[in-house]
């Protein structure tokens, strides 16, 4: 009896260690929700909607069912001012990014206000 303790004790510490682990996005230690200045210099000259599109695809898609009430799309902000849907993606040069965040709903809701379903990629420049 106490060995079978002693085995399922150790398993549960082995599982936990191995999910806490994982935790990270690939074990690399990158966030997520950001793209840093480092990561644009990787991808090139370019503009913001390449930019995401090559390292983190997924902002630029839809979440969550569609409904009559929740058709919005990702809403941009250029250093926390509404530029519109990520189409405007494209008119920011690679050049003038400091950083790439994503917010989702209710990060976004927090900041900005409501109405940001599909949740906001802020674009801070360069100072």
């Amino acid at each position: 009896m106490m060995q079978v303790r002693k085995t399922t004790l150790a398993v549960l510490i082995l599982l936990m260690t191995l999910a806490c682990g994982s935790a990270a996005s690939g074990g690399s230690g990158l966030d997520a929700n950001l793209i840093a200045r480092e990561q644009i210099d990787e991808v090139g000259p370019s503009n913001a909607y390449n930019i995401i599109e090559a390292l983190r695809p997924t902002w630029l898609q839809k979440r969550g069912p569609t409904s009559f009430y929740n058709e919005g799309e990702v809403r941009v902000y250029l250093d926390n001012s509404s530029l519109g849907g990520i189409e405007a993606l494209r008119g920011i040069h690679s050049d003038n990014i400091e950083s790439i965040s994503f917010l989702d709903e209710r990060r976004a809701s927090f900041r900005f206000g409501p109405n940001h379903e599909q949740g906001v990629i802020l674009v801070l420049t360069r100072r």
